[in-house]
């Protein structure tokens, strides 16, 4: 029986190791990752447009990361950039709201159109 009890107290002790040695680790890793992608108190959202070749495209940047990088209009079937500065803004802006919202920041065909009417 005492050979038992040293078996039961030798895994006792590897399992409180190994407990002691990754817990450190994964709340490290918790921490640093939510504050990543985490609240939104934390997340630094910011739209920027740029210029082409051929015309005008946007970026949104989380925490001075590129998070998304769009050179052409979504949502059509040709792959053309925005024609000007203010139309890549506008749509940009849609997704950045949405983002902000925690909302589905897809763009549409209609998402465009209306912005288009607006301008």
């Amino acid at each position: 029986m005492n050979m038992m009890m040293k078996i039961i107290r030798s895994r006792k002790t590897r399992l409180l190791t190994a407990c002691m040695l990754l817990l450190p680790i994964l709340f490290t890793l918790y921490y640093f990752r939510s504050g990543e992608m985490g609240s939104p108190d934390k997340r630094q959202l910011e739209l920027q447009t740029f210029q082409l070749r051929d015309g005008w495209g946007y970026r949104i940047m989380m925490n001075r990361k590129m998070l998304i990088y769009q050179p052409t209009i979504p949502a059509i079937d040709t792959l053309m950039p925005f024609p000007d500065q203010a139309s890549a803004h506008a749509i940009g802006s849609i997704v950045l709201e949405r983002l902000n919202a925690n909302r589905d920041f897809s763009i549409t065909k209609g998402d465009i159109k209306a912005r288009s009417h607006k301008h």
